[in-house]
């Protein structure tokens, strides 16, 4: 008895060490989380990036904005000549905020704080930063020549800043493990050798079998984003044809990533652990999601920039919260688009070697 159940265990040993799918998770996957829960899951703003509105240059007005050019925390992005010009700075993400000073601020020191609270943590972070050196500014005598204007989110409700990026995960999760899933599934039950001696193109079979989960995720984007103004009354201020349209781009980059998971993977386990640990969790901790990408530090915020996730979650928040023109999200559509590109030129590609 004692002797088969050790052969037992050491049979069960020999198949965790062969199984590279539980190494990730036992080895790997600690060291990950560990890292990104102590290093890049922070809600420290590392910058932010001001601009000031000043009507009249005086040596009081330039000693206190010398004190956000000097600071490393601030990254001054020069002068404009009211807010309305920084306001469009606001929805490009150009600045985060801007130091209106008064007509008369070398005599009444007046300053009014204007903040982008979109992103409700980096607003109100950029606001108590500012208002910190300015009171250092006047020697702490602020109490009531500091005012405040909050842009796009008066209110401060935090639930309107993590709306973008909850719809952005849903569907990504959703549509990725759905697609890459079913398509593994074909694998294993041996349909693809099927469609090779069928009329059928193999490229045909995939991208026919992936469509429908493309208009699943629009669905599911749909019943998010609703389900976010009913239980949180999120503001819908830009245009629902633009909406669509980038969230139509989104998805149909997110199943094309779901094929590409399907054609390198032979099973599901595989293909449900790349999606978790390769994918997802990634962009929880680099998309923006739930930490914005400006609170990573750099070598985060650069990986950030390749993640098309992040794009569609600005785009997102800018559409929802600031109700944008189109023209202010060209630059999220056109990085997602890449994206696409990319993919899909990779699903072409193993494809054409699948098919030899």
């Amino acid at each position: 008895m004692t002797s088969l159940l050790l052969t037992i265990i050491r049979k069960e040993w020999r198949h965790i060490l062969r199984d590279n799918g539980t190494f990730f998770i036992v080895i790997i996957g600690p060291v990950i989380l560990s890292v990104a829960f102590s290093l890049i899951l922070s809600t420290d703003v590392r910058t932010v990036k001001v601009v000031a509105v000043v009507p009249h240059h005086s040596e009081a007005s330039r000693s206190l904005i010398s004190r956000f050019e000097n600071n490393p925390v601030f990254r001054f992005k020069g002068y404009v000549n009211d807010l309305s010009e920084a306001e469009k700075m606001m929805r490009i993400n150009n600045v985060n905020a801007a130091i209106v000073l008064a007509p008369d601020y070398e005599q009444s020191h007046s300053v009014q704080i204007a903040a982008d609270v979109s992103n409700c943590m980096m607003g109100s972070a950029a606001s108590l930063y500012i208002r910190a050196v300015i009171e250092a500014e006047l020697s702490g005598e602020s109490d009531d020549l500091i005012s405040y204007r909050m842009l796009y989110n008066p209110r401060l409700i935090s639930a309107y800043s993590f709306q973008p990026g909850i719809i952005a995960l849903v569907v990504l999760i959703i549509i990725l493990v759905l697609t890459s899933s079913s398509l593994v599934r074909e694998k294993e039950f041996g349909t693809i050798d099927s469609v090779t001696l069928s009329p059928v193109s193999i490229n045909a079979f995939y991208f026919g079998k992936s469509i429908p989960y493309s208009v699943l995720g629009l669905l599911t984007g749909g019943i998010t984003m609703t389900m976010g103004v009913l239980t949180t009354g999120m503001p819908v201020r830009g245009s629902y044809f633009v909406i669509f349209l980038i969230s139509a781009l989104y998805i149909f980059t997110t199943m094309r990533l779901g094929v590409y998971i399907a054609l390198v993977t032979s099973n599901q386990a595989n293909a449900f652990a790349i999606c978790w640990g390769g994918i997802i969790m990634p962009v929880i901790y680099f998309g923006g999601v739930i930490i914005p990408a400006e609170n990573l530090p750099e070598w985060g915020q650069t990986i950030s920039g390749f993640v098309y996730v992040r794009w569609y979650v600005d785009a997102m928040r800018k559409l929802l919260i600031q109700g944008v023109d189109a023209v202010y999200v060209v630059k999220e559509a056109l990085i997602i688009s890449i994206s696409t590109i990319v993919i899909s030129l990779a699903c072409h590609f193993k494809l054409k070697r699948l098919s030899r």
